[in-house]
């Protein structure tokens, strides 16, 4: 990631209970911390998907995307966990958006997780939030005015779901719309994360 490769780490424990636990995935800490090397969080990647989409865009100048550098400051630490829950409740939202949670697209996410060290709490969590009403107004506006964030929010949604129905395809559309993101941009990122989606 050249320059967006440096560590994000030296983070403590400052989340409790499942959602901590997942957000320390998103991070690449595992389960007790919210640390670790960025090479290895989710959110690094989404960071670095971002930054490469928006690259060049018209009428845009690329802004490194909070996950890919070290928060230097209290604000600039708020701001990561902030935009951590955002993507987590993305990838939600995305395997809710054809009106049936896929067993398959459970397993794909948990997938996700298990690998970054998830533990039982940060699983129970996950699946209640499953069982909740979609919330894909709260993302659309969260992203407002902000590129990077609703890039990365973009590429969370399209990695957590197998986009193979014309409602998740929908969605998809309406969020990127909703969030601002030009066409070629929402292209762009569905190239980069290997999806070719008509």
């Amino acid at each position: 990631l050249g320059e967006a490769g440096r560590a994000v780490g030296g983070r403590q424990n400052v989340a409790i209970g499942g959602l901590g636990a997942l957000l320390g995935s998103l991070l690449g800490g595992g389960g007790k911390s919210l640390g670790g090397a960025v090479g290895g969080g989710l959110m690094a990647l989404l960071g670095a998907l971002a930054f490469n989409a928006l690259k060049g865009s018209a009428g845009h100048r690329a802004m490194m995307p909070v996950g890919l550098l070290e928060p230097q400051t209290p604000q600039e630490q708020a701001q990561l966990d902030e935009n951590s829950e955002l993507v987590l409740r993305a990838m939600i939202n995305a395997i809710k958006a054809d009106s049936r949670v896929d067993q398959n697209e459970i397993e794909r996410m948990m997938g996700k997780f298990s690998e970054a060290g998830i533990d039982d709490e940060g699983r129970h969590y996950l699946m209640g939030q499953l069982r909740q009403p979609m919330e894909t107004e709260r993302l659309i506006t969260a992203a407002e005015g902000q590129p990077e964030l609703a890039a990365q929010i973009y590429a969370a949604s399209l990695m957590a779901i197998e986009v193979d129905t014309p409602e998740e395809r929908s969605y998809l559309d309406r969020l990127a719309a909703g969030m601002g993101l030009a066409p070629q941009v929402a292209k762009r990122i569905e190239q980069m994360v290997g999806l070719h989606i008509q």
